[in-house]
């Protein structure tokens, strides 16, 4: 049985690729960065095995061909990392987005995908000094960025939480936060390594795949407008796009089986639309 994404090693990944990306990006500049982001990209691509064939299956899946595909995704994905560290250092030109009918919202839970790059928008939002927003990620990742952040002492307006460690505590702060118009970022798309048996089954193209449950229901639980949101490159600009979910039932059960229907079929549809910024590299069928 294929690894699941959270088994795999992190190639290239962690606090000392972080640091050497900064200071590459702050002696040599972006142009520089993003060319060694296409060779360690392409250093990857053949020496990541399980990564490799399981974008080869993917793009099978969608009837593309696989190798010439799965190479275009691993080179895309290093420079959406350059554009991601650009972004994160504060030098993102914001005209560079292009916003289909979204306005900044008070107070929204938005469901986001590993389509595209969606930590950028941390860019945007930065511009309104009174948005703050709240991303959770997986405690690795959670761990390495706040460790960046104390490293060279950046002022962000995001707080990062750990997906893993949600629990009562965690679910008032969040509302309250949600109360006083800030924003919560929560992937729907990968489950957790904590928390890998609670998880549904949804429709992909052809296939079963399993996504996690606990995203769905937070969102619910906070009473407070839900979205899926996708911000994914098109040429030199980035398309943000979002769906606000509307279909309330009369009971929390029935809201959610049709929350799990909404988000596949958006997962779907703008996996069809940016294929090659499909940014999971492990089996999503598995």
């Amino acid at each position: 049985m294929a690894e699941k994404w959270f088994q795999l090693s992190e190639r290239g990944a962690g606090e000392k690729r972080l640091l050497l990306s900064y200071w590459a990006y702050k002696i040599l500049g972006a142009g520089a960065l993003r060319f060694i982001a296409f060779f360690v990209s392409l250093s990857v691509f053949f020496s990541a095995k399980e990564r490799r064939e399981a974008s080869f299956k993917f793009y099978k899946l969608i009837k593309k061909p696989p190798f010439i595909s799965a190479l275009r995704q691993f080179l895309n994905y290093g420079d959406a990392l350059v554009d991601k560290f650009i972004s994160f250092a504060g030098d993102f030109d914001n005209n560079k987005f292009i916003i289909d009918n979204i306005e900044i919202y008070n107070g929204a839970f938005f469901i986001t995908t590993h389509i595209g790059n969606v930590e950028i928008l941390r860019s945007l939002i930065s511009k309104f000094k009174d948005k703050r927003i709240n991303i959770f990620l997986q405690a690795n990742a959670c761990k390495i960025f706040n460790n960046f952040l104390r490293r060279f002492e950046m002022k962000v307006n995001a707080d990062v939480f750990p997906v893993e460690d949600i629990n009562l505590e965690t679910s008032v702060l969040i509302s309250e936060r949600l109360k006083a118009g800030e924003l919560v970022f929560m992937a729907g798309d990968r489950v957790s390594a904590q928390n890998d048996n609670t998880v549904y089954e949804a429709d992909f193209f052809s296939e079963k795949i399993r996504l996690p449950l606990g995203t769905l229901k937070f969102a619910l639980m906070m009473e407070v407008p839900v979205y899926f949101i996708v911000c994914a490159k098109e040429g030199a600009k980035y398309r943000v796009s979002a769906k606000k979910f509307e279909n309330y039932k009369q009971t929390r059960k029935e809201t959610l089986e049709e929350l799990k229907k909404e988000y596949a079929q958006f997962l779907e549809e703008y996996t069809l639309k940016y294929p090659y910024q499909f940014y999971h590299f492990y089996d999503i069928t598995s």
